[in-house]
């Protein structure tokens, strides 16, 4: 190539095999797609508190305890930080709201865990424990503000100062 050559990148989309098919006539109306989504969900209701429950023991069997020296290592974030997703994500669809609440701010914790955060066990097991209380048959099903004072507490301590990555005094000289 010559330096004496303008080239101009060339934009040009593609056609997906989704973007065609959607395209298509026939299909259903837009209501009962979504109606019958609802009825998909609502058959599947009484099978999720089975699968929840099995997703948060894997949750908790994948967060060593926080006296424990694996803690530290950070070796078990990765695997904690999908099952939280999984659960923030498939909670959210079920309307089990107070679920998701806690399993993202988990994801939160481990994200900021990742970045170099400080091991705070108390805040992991605050969590944990809510996420304990919640698959009791009473709290199911409900939502953050059914519960304000501990989704509060919960909120709050994702500002506490530990959750921020630590700043080394080489980061600190950088800065000025």
């Amino acid at each position: 190539m010559s330096h004496g050559t303008l080239n101009k990148a060339r934009e040009f989309f593609v056609d997906s095999r989704f973007q065609k098919m959607a395209r298509r006539p026939g299909g259903m109306p837009r209501e009962q797609a979504l109606k019958n989504a609802n009825e998909n969900v609502d058959a599947f209701k009484p099978e999720f508190t089975a699968w929840l429950d099995d997703r948060l023991n894997e949750l908790f069997d994948a967060i060593p305890n926080p006296e424990a020296v694996e803690f530290d290592k950070l070796e078990w974030i990765d695997a904690a930080d999908i099952h939280s997703q999984q659960l923030a994500d498939v909670a959210a669809t079920m309307d089990y709201q107070f679920v998701s609440f806690v399993a993202n701010n988990l994801c939160m914790i481990f994200e900021a865990l990742k970045r170099g955060a400080e091991h705070n066990g108390t805040i992991i097991t605050c969590h944990v424990d809510a996420l304990r209380l919640a698959r009791q048959q009473q709290y199911r099903g409900m939502r953050p503000e059914d519960l304000p004072e501990l989704s509060d507490g919960l909120r709050r301590v994702l500002n506490s100062p530990s959750l921020q990555p630590k700043v080394d005094d080489n980061d600190r000289s950088r800065e000025r």
